[in-house]
């Protein structure tokens, strides 16, 4: 990242961390943070507990079923707490805390939110495919959205991990220096 060291007194970044490397992401936003600074984040949990994923999958399967796209895999592919835990360790955070965090969101249209993930950047599998036209799924994942969780105001599940780590006050003695 372009910044010096030890630059910020915070860093915060809400659902981006499945779409870049962890390892070397955590260990440029420790570089950048001041000591005792914070680094939080949030992660969307599995499909299990955000059945937008799923339940846009199986829509892909129906218009796509030999090759369906999974970019909606992506976002909730870091529901996996110890390996994002291990990671912030490895990059010499401390204080971590994780927290598990289950709402339910009103979705006032539908049909909007189905647009919304169908022209997300999965639209480009969509495209590539060149195939179907993505109103059409964007129609199929409404209703099947509607068939779930009901219409007019639907109460919607959506469940998300944030992780809160500090930068050491102190430096770590390294192993050499002992």
């Amino acid at each position: 990242m372009p910044f010096d060291d030890e630059s910020f007194d915070a860093v915060v970044c809400q659902f981006g961390v499945m779409f870049f490397d962890k390892n070397a992401a955590f260990c440029e936003v420790h570089r950048t943070l001041r000591r005792g600074g914070n680094y939080l984040f949030s992660v969307w949990d599995s499909r299990r507990y955000n059945p937008f994923a799923s339940l846009t999958f199986e829509v892909m399967k129906q218009f796509f079923p030999s090759n369906p796209p999974t970019f909606l895999e992506e976002p909730v592919s870091c529901f996996q707490i110890d390996p994002i835990k291990e990671a912030l360790i490895a990059s010499d955070f401390g204080q971590i805390t994780i927290s598990v965090h289950r709402r339910e969101h009103d979705l006032v249209d539908v049909m909007a939110f189905a647009k919304g993930l169908v022209f997300s950047p999965l639209i480009e599998e969509i495209r590539e495919r060149d195939e179907v036209d993505p109103e059409e799924i964007v129609k199929v994942l409404a209703e099947a959205l509607t068939s779930e969780f009901g219409s007019n105001l639907t109460r919607y599940p959506m469940q998300a991990t944030l992780f809160e780590a500090e930068k050491p006050r102190e430096r770590h003695a390294a192993a050499s220096d002992t």
